[in-house]
């Protein structure tokens, strides 16, 4: 069954323990770029279903310099007088919407970027259109990462509220599935995490059957199976699944291992209420699962790259493209 995220506990357990050194006061780590935790990006940007208006939580960040210029308090960056931390919001023909000034607090050695205030009021802040956008992210107004995203809408049709519109969002949530096993150790369990939701134009708690299977794709044995209930809502939510080996012992879970002894391709499905959701295909080589795409850093524009940061940075998990994603 469906894990809910619920990021604020999620991302300080993921995030916080054992925070790294990778730090940023001085710039003499010259491998260390600033960027945004992936995972605390697709928890904390939404649209509001009904405003249609963009939301954005409690953001990490790793690698950003100690300001020349901080504020008399804990935060380094901060729109009272510290650094300058924002994020301008635009259309994808470059139309700027909206940017926001955050405070920043260094927490050992990872960035907690916690609220902000908007240049010209929240009140500036107007719903979105159909149409493609861009977070950027700038450090002293010079842009050092990027978040683009989409936004859907659908005509409400419930006739229990008001007409208009309501508003969805897409992006990596849509392209991305995720690999990882506790501490990085092959004998932990196996967890494939996807994200789902219910696109209609009425609020619901939709009940949806899913099934999921690991095969190695070198001799097509399904080598793991996960089932259950989903609760589709109309925003976005987090579903980590664990598998059980197909003939093995059901009271446990499939352990990493168990793909890690095989060289080869692999591949993840998930179908929900009996239609394709994803198909994600990763390889094992060497023993070790292979980045791909956007978290290679090594040919990756820098503003794009897909940060992974886990447990002050120890560990790593792989994001997985969905191979019917169209970006």
């Amino acid at each position: 069954m469906m894990k809910t995220s619920k990021l604020k506990l999620l991302l300080c357990a993921l995030l916080f323990c054992a925070g790294s050194g990778v730090a940023l006061g001085e710039q003499t780590q010259v491998s260390c770029t600033p960027g945004i935790s992936f995972w605390s990006l697709l928890g904390a940007v939404s649209v509001d279903y009904i405003d249609g208006r963009l939301v954005v939580n409690k953001l990490y960040a790793v690698c950003l310099p100690q300001p020349v210029r901080a504020d008399n308090s804990n935060y380094a960056y901060s729109p009272d007088g510290g650094g300058k931390l924002a994020i301008v919001v635009r259309r994808a023909d470059g139309q700027v919407l909206n940017t926001y000034i955050w405070y920043g607090e260094n927490i050992t050695g990872l960035w907690e970027l916690s609220h902000y205030k908007v240049l010209g009021g929240e009140a500036s802040i107007r719903p979105l259109t159909a149409g493609d956008y861009v977070i950027e992210f700038q450090l002293e107004d010079k842009p050092f990462y990027c978040f683009p995203f989409s936004i859907d809408t659908e005509p409400a049709d419930d006739p229990y509220q008001p007409e208009g519109t309501r508003y969805f969002i897409d992006g990596p949530w849509n392209d991305y599935g995720n690999v990882f096993y506790q501490r990085n150790d092959p004998k932990s369990s196996l967890r494939f995490t996807t994200w789902v939701r219910n696109k209609a134009g009425h609020e619901s708690k939709q009940a949806a059957p899913y099934e999921a299977k690991i095969v190695r794709m070198i001799d097509n044995r399904v080598l793991a199976t996960d089932a259950g209930t989903l609760r589709l809502t109309p925003q976005w939510q987090q579903a980590d699944l664990l598998f059980k080996s197909m003939g093995g012992d059901q009271n446990s879970f499939f352990k990493a291992e168990e793909i890690l002894s095989t060289d080869g391709l692999y591949r993840v499905f998930v179908s929900i209420d009996g239609k394709p959701h994803g198909t994600y295909s990763f390889t094992v080589q060497g023993g070790k699962i292979q980045m791909q795409g956007r978290q290679i850093r090594e040919g990756t524009d820098p503003q794009l790259f897909l940060l992974d940061y886990l447990y002050g940075g120890r560990y790593t998990s792989w994001w997985i493209k969905r191979e019917e994603a169209s970006r």
